[in-house]
């Protein structure tokens, strides 16, 4: 086994290690040690305390039960969520699919002379380039509702500006309600740069303009501005983009920093100076982004009776129920991030409680082990309290969340190696010299050559189809 094998191995262990509810509930279990410390020394040392164990089996049996509903509640939202992002990614394959592989190469609208090879080349480059950026927003779409769902708001990261820095904003309304402002988001002061004239993002999109071309007719988009940022300061202004993640800094620094800010009444420090700080509602951005996706719908439908071929309607209807799908998987999952849990303080407050009075139960019988046992009691039941707040809204930052960077990533690869190259045309892979095996399932099938099949006819295809289902069902039966 190699090193990097075995480092590889390693990580992945702390990965899942750290992923363990116990290192979530830490500051949880230490009170609670020196809490039964505490009342082992007063029960022994000063004045006994020890109290009956009377409703110790049945008060604890229905708090593990209701603990349990609630970890089963957490848990299928979970999987709900991972069942949503399985359906971005199916529709993100099934439109992306359709327009490369349906729609035809001159998909523009305007009608070519067969002779004109400039004009034809020309069409042909727009549909390809037309094609190429739609299926660029499937992806910036992926990664546009993995922003939206963390609630980062606007475009200003690396992974999703260049996909969308062209497009034109829409003012919508957000679905994700108000949240006030995170550990590592701030609202800028004044003299801060945003405040001193440096060019907005998001109102630095481009405005709707009408090209005056031959291709006039096709309702594309041009625009005053080439880029989305400022050409002025279009190059600092993509160096403080930010990352593709932010998570939250859960250090001991971090832990106790925030914790003398906040006892000191001192504004929160941000996480990246040129993070701007959290809107209190979320721009939409992948609803916009689906707009422009169904506006290159609309447009092959407007141009459909001047392209050649003509694209059929099923076609058309399963690029209308790709996106639908799309849109149907944001909404639903914007409900599981929306929707609170149900007395889930009211639960936290009984488990402190009985929590609390179990040193007092345990005492007569266990004696000094009531400390271990309070503490086992203890992360027993706030693991699975932790375990199940982590996992309540599983669109974040937690060990335990969906992994959202490998959806996008699943989606990236596979549309990059989709547009990689032209579409296949049958007549290049199905009558190459390799394809000599037509029964590859059939350990004695005939090694034929395409073009020796051609010479046999088709009744000589089919005799030979039929002579190959009667022996390979001889050999399997012998064996």
């Amino acid at each position: 086994m190699s090193v990097r094998t075995r480092a590889g191995r390693a990580l992945l262990f702390l990965h899942h290690l750290w992923a363990i509810a116990i290192f979530r509930s830490w500051r949880i279990l230490i009170f609670y040690t020196l809490w039964a410390t505490a009342v082992c020394i007063v029960n022994y040392h000063v004045h006994r305390v020890a109290l009956q164990p009377t409703l110790l089996t049945v008060l604890g049996t229905v708090l593990g039960f209701v603990i349990s509903f609630r970890t089963t509640t957490s848990y299928d939202r979970y999987s709900e969520a991972r069942k949503l992002w399985a359906q971005v990614i199916f529709a993100s394959r099934m439109f992306a699919r359709t327009v490369w592989f349906h729609v035809p190469s001159n998909a523009i609208g305007v009608k070519v002379d067969p002779g004109d090879k400039t004009l034809l080349d020309e069409c042909q480059a727009r549909t390809l380039l037309e094609k190429k950026t739609v299926i660029n927003l499937l992806e910036a779409y992926a990664i546009a509702v993995k922003h939206y769902l963390r609630r980062e708001d606007g475009i200003r990261y690396e992974d999703i500006n260049p996909y969308v820095k062209f497009l034109p904003k829409y003012a919508l309304p957000s679905s994700i309600p108000p949240q006030s402002c995170t550990m590592h988001h701030r609202r800028p002061k004044d003299g801060d740069e945003a405040e001193k004239g440096q060019p907005d993002l998001e109102c630095s999109r481009p405005v709707h303009q009408q090209d005056s071309s031959l291709f006039s007719g096709t309702a594309t988009l041009v625009s005053s501005h080439t880029h989305h940022l400022s050409e002025n300061n279009s190059d600092r202004n993509i160096h403080n983009l930010l990352p593709a993640e932010i998570p939250p800094d859960r250090s001991w620094t971090g832990l106790f920093t925030r914790l003398w800010r906040k006892i000191c009444h001192a504004e929160p420090l941000p996480q990246h100076q040129s993070k701007p700080w959290k809107k209190e509602q979320v721009d939409n951005v992948p609803l916009e982004i689906s707009f422009y996706v169904s506006s290159y719908i609309a447009a092959l439908e407007e141009r459909n009776d001047r392209i050649h071929p003509r694209i059929e309607p099923p076609t058309m209807s399963l690029l209308h129920t790709s996106l639908s799908q799309l849109i149907e998987a944001l909404t639903e999952m914007e409900r599981i991030a929306t929707t609170p849990a149900v007395y889930s303080k009211h639960l936290w407050l009984l488990t402190i409680i009985y929590c609390l009075v179990l040193p007092f139960q345990t005492l007569s019988t266990l004696g000094w082990l009531t400390i271990p046992g309070t503490v086992l009691a203890s992360f027993m039941f706030f693991g699975f309290l932790v375990a199940g707040a982590e996992i309540q809204n599983p669109f974040g930052y937690d060990k335990n969340d969906l992994n959202l960077n490998d959806f996008v990533h699943i989606i990236r690869k596979e549309l990059h190696s989709m547009t990689s190259r032209p579409t296949p045309n049958p007549s290049q892979w199905v009558f190459c010299n390799e394809n000599n095996l037509i029964f590859p399932s059939c350990p004695n099938g005939e090694v034929v050559s395409p073009g020796e099949w051609l010479k046999r006819g088709s009744a000589g295809m089919y005799e030979a189809f039929g002579s190959h289902v009667e022996n390979c069902g001889i050999h399997r039966k012998s064996t």
